[in-house]
């Protein structure tokens, strides 16, 4: 019997990251590929969507998508994707009758993490938190070998922890204030920066930042020691309430501010006494498009929907 083939999507505001996943004992990457999409129409998108799949080198047997954003715990629908402007998306249904083959949709951190911690080569490894800093700022958990979703999807939003009570705390794209995204996500960093009186021109950027403290500018030190606070205190929270064992850090905030990681992870350490080991990334595209395509796969082998095992 040949192995299942399947289509692993990563879906963003800006790109579409589509890949061919094949099941053996291991699962495979075959190929992948990346389309800007230049539009949030949702039936232009779709359209896209599906002329990458039929671009791959086989047909597939189901199809998985992550999205960036909220997803419902059925995997079927996307209940809100701001970078798309989507709300209340029924994404399996509209894919699987243009497509004709069973479609699973999940969380873009949660794809991620549950395709880092396949390629895991840690023997024994029962549970990992993953958490990305980028554009937003997003965590995965993975417990007794199963990604942890919560009642309705939403387990591991620690971009929307409050790290600030302030009334005039930066403004969170959530609706609230002084959230640890408000903070370090990148977008709302920007402009948080634009807010402030600083003694240099304002940074577009959290590296640029970074940057001026690790030349030795004091305000720009302040400012990092600031987020770097905020940071270790949400992730040393993380560690205390959930024991992971691994901690899983990457994204482009944070490997590209190593003065802030630096710091961050001397306080976890200072503060958790070794609780944790610290692990980065394996894939760079290719995790979120596993991660979707193994869901995919459960949509053949369990119909009901029921978790992964």
């Amino acid at each position: 019997m040949r192995d299942l083939c399947v289509a692993g999507l990563d879906l963003g505001g800006t790109n579409v990251r589509c890949g061919l996943v094949r099941a053996g004992d291991r699962l495979v990457c075959e190929a992948s590929q990346v389309r800007r999409l230049g539009t949030r129409d949702l039936d232009e998108v779709l359209a896209i969507v599906c002329g990458e799949i039929r671009r791959l080198d086989a047909i597939p047997d189901a199809v998985g998508i992550a999205v960036a954003g909220m997803v419902d715990v059925d995997h079927r629908r996307v209940l809100r994707a701001p970078n798309l402007d989507w709300t209340d998306v029924p994404l399996s249904d509209r894919l699987e009758a243009e497509l004709g083959v069973p479609v699973a949709v999940l969380n873009d951190v949660n794809a991620i993490t549950w395709g880092e911690y396949l390629g895991l080569e840690l023997p024994g490894t029962d549970h990992l938190a993953a958490v990305f800093f980028g554009t937003g700022v997003g965590g995965g958990l993975v417990m007794n070998r199963r990604l942890v979703e919560g009642a309705r999807g939403l387990a591991m939003e620690i971009g929307h922890v409050g790290v600030d009570g302030d009334p005039d705390a930066p403004l969170c794209g959530c609706g609230r204030r002084g959230c640890l995204e408000s903070y370090v996500g990148g977008q709302n960093f920007a402009a948080w920066m634009r807010t402030l009186t600083l003694p240099f021109p304002a940074p577009s950027h959290m590296g640029e930042l970074d940057a001026a403290a690790s030349a030795g500018e004091p305000a720009a030190q302040r400012l990092i020691s600031r987020l770097a606070g905020h940071t270790s205190d949400v992730l040393c929270s993380l560690i205390t309430l959930l024991d992971p064992g691994h901690l899983m850090v990457g994204g482009t905030v944070w490997t590209g501010c190593p003065a802030f990681a630096r710091q961050v992870r001397a306080s976890v350490d200072d503060n958790t006494r070794g609780a944790v080991s610290w692990l980065s990334p394996r894939y760079t595209i290719e995790a979120g498009i596993l991660g979707a395509a193994d869901f995919a796969l459960e949509r053949i082998r369990r119909p009901d929907g029921s978790s992964q095992s």
